[in-house]
């Protein structure tokens, strides 16, 4: 009962601390990410970059995950390693996109990111004096 409680109490802390970040507009916005990675005005290379990062981290967590895939394999043989082949393969190709989504807004060209960040904002873009007098 108290494990079930603090399992709750602390995916609430957990959700309360990242909120505000993966909010819209936040710092760990996925949406706008993955709307960064579809954009042809971001350079080739800081997809790359990104792309790169995502794999890194991907190998970096699978590494850690290794201890814990060899004792559910030797636990449940047959089972354990078709689940883990699944895992792993779903792993690799989400892993990388959603990491490279997450880092690209960091990696790209900070002008481009705000201006397309400007573009996908639901509130109005303020009209500079220039534009005023055409």
């Amino acid at each position: 009962m108290l494990k079930t409680i603090l399992r709750q109490a602390g995916g609430r802390v957990a959700h309360n601390a990242i909120r505000k970040h993966t909010a819209e507009g936040g710092r760990l916005d996925v949406r706008f990410g993955f709307a960064l990675l579809k954009d042809r005005r971001v350079p080739v290379g800081a997809k790359l970059l990104a792309l790169g990062l995502g794999v890194a981290a991907t190998a970096v967590i699978n590494a850690l995950e290794l201890p814990l895939e060899v004792l559910i394999a030797v636990l449940l043989p047959g089972v354990g390693l078709a689940v883990d082949a699944v895992l792993n393969g779903v792993e690799f190709i989400a892993g990388p996109l959603l990491a490279s989504a997450l880092v690209l807004p960091f990696v790209a060209p900070k002008s481009l990111v705000e201006r397309i960040r400007a573009e996908r904002s639901p509130r109005p873009v303020p009209v500079t004096s220039a534009a005023r007098r055409r």
